[in-house]
């Protein structure tokens, strides 16, 4: 007898900046929402994460690696990712995410440079694009992009998680 697929279901790591909630399904991960910091008062700090009983181990690690990434260590073990994430983006943002994989921790690259890399070389805003959709920010990282000429560019929770991801990396934003 087969099981059946399990639904996503959801948690929550609590920081001082609201809320990051991450979505898994019994694949791996589909999703991570970084709220709209805005202006932050204070250094970001993580709290409690709220799993629903039975998580999937992929929520679980997720979770964890999440709190690592955001308190800038390297996590012990990246979560799966589903391929449900991804089933709805075209193939060059699926090349773009690849591409932004392969970005090593604490360093940056241009979305013209990503772009070249992803076969497209004219498509740097194409590219910043693709970013914007990346529905996996902490785990696809596109924090890891940035303007050509020095500018951060954007980020979908606004430019205080990139600069703090970049910055906890060891990277110069």
């Amino acid at each position: 007898m087969t099981r059946p697929p399990q639904e996503p279901v959801q948690a929550t790591l609590a920081t001082t900046w609201g809320p990051v909630v991450i979505t898994a399904d019994a694949a791996g991960l589909l999703a991570c929402h970084l709220p709209d910091a805005g202006t932050p008062r204070g250094p970001l700090r993580t709290g409690r994460a709220t799993l629903p009983p039975h998580a999937p181990p992929a929520l679980r690690q997720a979770v964890a690696a999440a709190a690592a990434l955001l308190a800038g260590r390297t996590p012990a073990q990246l979560p799966p990712l589903s391929p449900a994430a991804w089933a709805d983006a075209t193939a060059f943002q699926r090349a773009i995410w690849r591409a932004m994989q392969r970005i090593p921790r604490g360093r940056t690259m241009t979305y013209a440079e990503l772009a070249r890399r992803a076969g497209r070389p004219r498509a740097s805003r194409a590219a910043g694009g693709a970013c914007g959709a990346n529905p996996l920010p902490l785990f696809v990282p596109c924090h890891r992009v940035v303007a050509t000429g020095g500018g951060l560019g954007g980020f979908s929770g606004g430019l205080a998680w990139k600069v703090h991801l970049l910055r906890v990396e060891g990277a110069r934003p």
